[in-house]
């Protein structure tokens, strides 16, 4: 990089504060400005698609690698008055996107118009590739033949997202700095059947009130997904630190100052991990599992310590393959030699038992209340099952959407 673009990014670019959005759903808003506000961010708004949060260009880097609830986080670039087409494209194309983007990247614009004088998305999407192809003419850098029309999905350089939102006559950009969905912590070799999402259950595992400590018990693991993030917060590993990310293409990125911001992720929660790059190597240091996950599949089983292996937290996680209503707390309590608060995490096959068998929540409810006493429970069930006849009314419910379907999660403690 030439010495005058270096300083032209650090002027402008890199010297700024800016406001940020954390893309999060309703139901879990809450949870992630306590995590928010626990990491150190500053938060300052919630808007219909998340949390808003400001800082320099690297809060959002730390925000991609250590939020365990978000699913994407974008940079907000600009913010002005456009009450017409000329207006945007006008201001868009005096923002210096030759220090955003690199005209090699593949562009996809999205659009939204609320109450605004520019009220075709087409025409916002249209006027401001055409600002960012003529602003990139003016600086003479090479500019593609063709942008979002041709991206090719299975090319090298990820596809850049850009959000334009016109609301009355006030015009945002903002550029996605995640790429993939946050949830793709990319530990998941083996998805398994249904899994749920990452984010979603970080977020669920926070409201039930674990941190780490004590004994969680995963008797439905399918793909490991609750057990290896229960683990992951307990040792502190970064959510996003075996992935890469949008803002990792951009030329504003610097490598030494984001490996010096992953270490610091790192050091400042956890003194185990003495040499950061064998993270993912299952050389933690610990000697017995707090986690117990288990699957009446074998298949499941394999699926989860596998994946468990490629989050680095295997030895952290106790597999056997059991069916749900033949254990209880006793004999989780007895593999897992561990003191303080129990937990149950419950994540059964919506599609298959529920459909076969209506009773089979009555099951689950009365095993539970049996064989689980004083343990912290989270259940979740489709919001189709009727709960009437459980007696939930000294819990929660927390009601998301997960692949579609509507999802109540029940978090409630057992007598």
């Amino acid at each position: 990089m030439d010495g005058n673009l270096e300083k032209r990014i650090r002027r402008h670019i890199l010297s700024k504060t800016y406001r940020f959005l954390g893309v999060v759903q309703p139901a879990f808003r809450e949870t992630t400005k306590r995590e928010m506000r626990e990491e150190g961010f500053k938060v300052v708004g919630e808007v219909e698609g998340g949390i808003e949060f400001e800082g320099g260009l690297e809060e959002g880097w730390r925000a991609n690698l250590v939020l365990r609830t978000l699913s994407r986080v974008y940079c907000r670039i600009a913010s002005f008055r456009a009450g017409a087409r000329e207006e945007l494209y006008r201001k868009a194309r005096g923002i210096p996107w030759e220090l955003w983007i690199y005209p090699k990247v593949p562009l996809r614009v999205e659009s939204s118009a609320h109450a605004s004088r520019i009220h075709h998305e087409g025409v916002m999407r249209s006027t401001l590739l055409e600002a960012i192809h003529d602003r990139w003419k003016d600086r003479e850098v090479w500019v593609p033949a063709t942008f979002e029309e041709d991206v090719d999905e299975a090319r090298e350089d990820p596809t850049q997202r850009i959000l334009v939102l016109s609301e009355g006559h006030r015009c945002t950009i903002s550029l996605d700095m995640s790429g993939e969905g946050l949830y793709r912590r990319g530990y998941r070799t083996i998805p398994g059947e249904a899994p749920i999402r990452e984010d979603i259950a970080a977020a669920l595992l926070l409201e039930l009130g674990w941190k780490g400590k004590g004994i969680l018990c995963d008797p439905m693991t399918g793909a490991g997904t609750f057990s290896i993030e229960a683990a992951q917060i307990g040792l502190r590993i970064p959510p996003g630190w075996s992935r890469r990310f949008q803002f990792q293409n951009w030329p504003s990125f610097r490598t030494p100052r984001w490996t010096f911001i992953k270490r610091q992720a790192l050091l400042n929660d956890s003194k185990m991990f003495q040499n950061t790059e064998k993270l993912n190597e299952n050389r933690l240091g610990i000697e017995k599992p707090f986690c117990f996950a288990s699957d009446w599949e074998t298949s499941a089983v394999e699926a989860a310590r596998a994946n468990s292996r490629s989050a680095g937290v295997e030895t952290c996680i106790l597999f056997e393959q059991k069916d749900f209503f033949t254990l209880n707390g006793e004999y989780i309590v007895s593999r897992i030699k561990n003191p303080g608060e129990r937990y149950l995490v419950l994540n059964p096959p919506y599609g298959k038992r529920l459909e076969a068998d209506r009773k089979y929540p009555i099951r689950l409810w009365e095993h539970i209340r049996k064989s689980f006493p004083r343990w912290k429970i989270l259940l979740l069930l489709p919001v189709s099952i009727d709960l009437s006849s459980l007696s939930t009314e000294k819990g929660r419910r927390i009601l998301f959407r997960h692949g579609g379907l509507r999802v109540q999660a029940l978090l409630f403690e057992t007598d």
